[in-house]
C-alpha cells in the first residue's frame, strides 16, 4: 500500500510523468514501465522521497530486487530518522529469506518507533524473540498499562502471543476481539456467498470451448489458509520446468468478470462457447500482464475451489490440487496469525473458523459430486511425514517427471509474500503435526462448533 513522505504534490517539467502516473502503473501491472518512469523521473529529482519510494516498489515489482534493496538503503540514507524505508525493505528482505537482515532492519526501525505494533507484529517471525528483549519489553509496560492505542494494541498483540506463549491466549483473544471490532463479520453473508455460487454452477451442461492453443498449464493450489497450499506450492515451483506465481486471484477474476450481471451472476449454463472461452483469456491475459510468460505455473489463489469446476471446463489441461490439514492444526494457526483487517474476517472466532471451514467442505463436495475429475486432494499429513510418495502422485497428476528439487523446497529461492514467510526456508517437517493437542482446553469453542456443523452436515 502506498504511503507517501510529504502531502505536497511536487510539479514536474511538461512531459514529465508524476507520482500518480507511477503509481497507476504500478497498479495496472506495467512494472517496466514504472521503473523506466520512475528512473527518468528519479534523474532530475535524486533527492524526492516519494519518487525514490516509488522506484524501489518498481524494481521489486518487476523482480529486481537487488536494485530494490539498494534504492531503499538511498532512501534510508536520505532519511535516517523515518520508519517506513526501513520497514519496507525489512520485509522485502523477509520475502527473499534474507531473516539477518530482516531482523538488522527492523531493529533499527524499532529503535525509531519503539511502540509501533505493525513493527513487532512483522518482525516476530523473523527471530527468536524472548520478552525480555529490548525491543519487545517496553511493549509488555505499555500493555499492562493500556497505553497503546487501538490499532497498535491490535498489531502487537499478535506477535506478543508467539514471544510469550505461557500466556498467548490472553494476547490473542484480546488482538483477535480488536480486530473483529474494526471489522465485523457474520457467516449469514457467507452461507449466502455459498448459495449463490452452487446456484450458478449446479447446471454442469456447459457450452463446448475450443482447445487452449497457448500450451500454458496453470496448476491451482487451494484450501483453507494455514494448511499447507504456501509448502505446496514451494515445493512444486522447485520443479525445473515450474514457476511459482503465488496468490494471483486472477481465478476468480476473470471468472466472475463474464459471469456478473446487474443482478448478481449469470448461470453459468446460460453462457455461450464465446463467453465461456472469454474466462480463459482473460486469464491467461491477467498472467501474462502482472506476472510472467511462463508455460507451466503455480497458482495459490485460496479460494479456486470455489470455482474449480468451471475452471476445469475452460482449461481441461490445467490441475487443481486441493490441501487438506487437520481442521485443529488449521484452525489454531488461522488464529494465531494477523490477516488483513476484511479480508478473513472470520480468522478473529474460533467458532467462525469452524463453521466458515464447513463452507469449505461443502463446495469441495458440491465439486465432487458435480466434476470429481476437476481436482485432487492431498494431505498436509501423509505429505509431511512422508513427503516422497506425495510429491510423485502431485508431479504425476501435473504431469511433471521427478524432480530432485522437490524434495528440498527450502532452497527455492523465489520471492515469498505470504504468512509462511519463515517455514518455508526450513525443510519439510512434520513437527507442528498434531500441536493443537497442547491447546484443547484453549480450543473447546472450536471443537464445539466444529461438531456442530458435522452435526448439521
Amino acid at each position: 500500500m502506498p504511503a507517501l513522505f510529504f502531502c505536497a504534490s511536487p510539479i514536474y517539467p511538461e512531459g514529465m510523468v508524476g507520482l500518480t502516473d507511477i503509481e497507476n502503473l504500478l497498479k495496472r501491472g506495467e512494472a517496466v514501465k514504472a521503473v523506466t518512469s520512475a528512473k527518468n523521473a528519479a534523474r532530475l529529482r535524486p533527492k524526492d522521497p516519494n519518487l525514490l519510494d516509488l522506484l524501489a516498489r518498481a524494481y521489486a515489482a518487476a523482480g529486481n530486487n537487488t536494485l530494490a534493496l539498494a534504492t531503499y538503503s538511498r532512501l534510508i540514507k536520505l532519511l535516517p530518522h523515518h520508519v517506513k524505508p526501513l520497514a519496507d525493505k525489512a520485509h522485502l528482505m523477509q520475502q527473499l529469506g534474507d531473516m539477518p537482515g530482516a531482523e538488522q532492519a527492523f531493529r533499527k526501525a524499532l529503535s525509531l518507533a519503539p511502540l509501533n505494533g505493525t513493527l513487532l507484529r512483522m518482525f516476530a517471525p523473523t527471530a527468536q524473540l524472548t520478552p525480555d528483549d529490548p525491543v519487545v519489553a517496553p511493549f509488555l509496560s505499555a500493555w499492562a498499562k493500556s497505553k497503546l492505542p487501538k490499532q497498535d494494541r491490535m498489531q502487537a498483540g499478535f506477535a506478543l502471543a508467539q514471544i510469550c506463549r505461557d500466556e498467548e491466549f490472553t494476547y490473542l483473544h484480546e488482538a483477535n476481539t480488536l480486530q473483529r471490532s474494526l471489522s465485523p463479520w457474520s457467516i449469514d453473508n457467507r452461507h449466502v456467498e455459498i448459495a449463490q455460487r452452487k446456484a450458478m454452477l449446479t447446471d454442469t451442461h456447459w457450452a463446448p470451448v475450443p482447445a487452449n492453443t497457448t500450451g500454458k498449464r496453470p496448476i491451482f493450489i487451494t484450501g483453507m489458509p494455514r494448511s499447507g497450499t504456501t509448502l505446496v506450492e514451494q515445493i512444486l515451483s522447485a520443479h525445473s520446468q515450474v514457476s511459482g506465481y503465488g496468490e494471483t486471484t486472477l481465478p476468480l477474476r476473470a471468472a466472475y468478470s463474464v459471469l456478473a450481471d446487474k443482478s448478481g451472476f449469470k448461470p453459468a449454463q446460460t453462457l455461450s462457447s464465446q463467453e465461456l472461452t472469454l474466462i480463459r483469456d482473460r486469464y491467461f491475459q491477467g498472467i501474462a500482464h502482472f506476472h510472467g510468460p511462463a508455460q507451466i505455473f503455480t497458482d495459490k489463489t485460496i479460494l479456486t475451489y470455489m470455482i474449480m469446476g468451471l475452471l476445469h471446463h475452460v482449461m481441461p489441461e490445467a490441475r487443481c490440487i486441493v490441501v487438506r490439514r487437520d481442521p485443529h492444526d488449521t484452525a489454531l494457526s488461522i488464529y494465531r496469525n494477523y490477516f488483513e483487517t476484511g479480508t478473513h474476517g472470520y480468522s478473529n472466532s474460533l467458532a467462525d473458523i469452524a463453521r466458515y471451514m464447513a463452507t469449505m467442505d461443502e463446495m469441495i463436495d458440491f465439486w465432487r459430486d458435480k466434476r470429481p475429475e476437476c481436482f485432487i486432494e492431498v494431505s498436509y499429513e501423509d505429505l509431511v511425514q512422508d513427503p516422497e510418495p506425495q510429491i510423485r502422485r502431485m508431479l504425476d497428476y501435473c504431469d511433471l517427471d521427478w524432480d530432485e528439487a522437490c524434495l528440498s523446497p527450502q532452497d527455492n529461492d523465489r520471492v515469498v509474500k505470504t504468512l509462511s514467510i519463515s517455514q518455508v526456508r526450513s525443510p519439510i517437517s512434520a513437527k507442528s503435526v498434531g500441536g493443537w493437542r497442547k491447546y484443547e482446553t484453549e480450543l473447546a469453542a472450536f471443537t464445539h462448533a466444529l461438531g456442530e456443523t458435522e452435526k448439521q452436515g
